[in-house]
């Protein structure tokens, strides 16, 4: 029964990391669409290279996600296969080192990004003053 409560939880934790990784990859395409609209000015080369930089952190945290929301299980069954076939005599344990293992790439993710969006979100101010 406790294993079956560790399923249910998981799933759910999955869900709202699936839901949360949508969410960013909306926001980078909003953030792109607004380098786009900054690149299409005649702009210095110092800035065009920032609005570069940020493009391919973009591209990089666009591949972060995919690769994360690839790794996340879809269904019911891989989430019970990940807690029955890799320690059998003690699924909770293994679920939960799954559960920690994602749930540790998504606190990475979330910090790098982060950084990334504010970086972002500070270069997007002073280019507009």
């Amino acid at each position: 029964m406790e294993s079956t409560v560790s399923i249910d939880q998981f799933q759910e934790e999955l869900q709202t990391w699936k839901h949360e990784l949508s969410s960013f990859k909306h926001e980078i395409r909003h953030f792109e669409h607004r380098l786009e609209s900054m690149s299409s000015k005649n702009l210095p080369k110092d800035l065009l290279a920032q609005i570069e930089h940020f493009q391919n952190s973009f591209i990089c945290q666009k591949e972060v996600i995919d690769k994360l929301r690839h790794d996340l299980p879809d269904s019911r069954h891989k989430v019970e296969n990940i807690f029955k076939n890799l320690y059998p005599f003690h699924e909770e344990e293994k679920g939960m080192d799954a559960q920690g293992m994602l749930g540790e790439r998504m606190d990475i993710f979330r910090r790098i990004y982060g950084e990334v969006r504010e970086d972002f979100r500070k270069f997007e101010a002073d280019f507009i003053v």
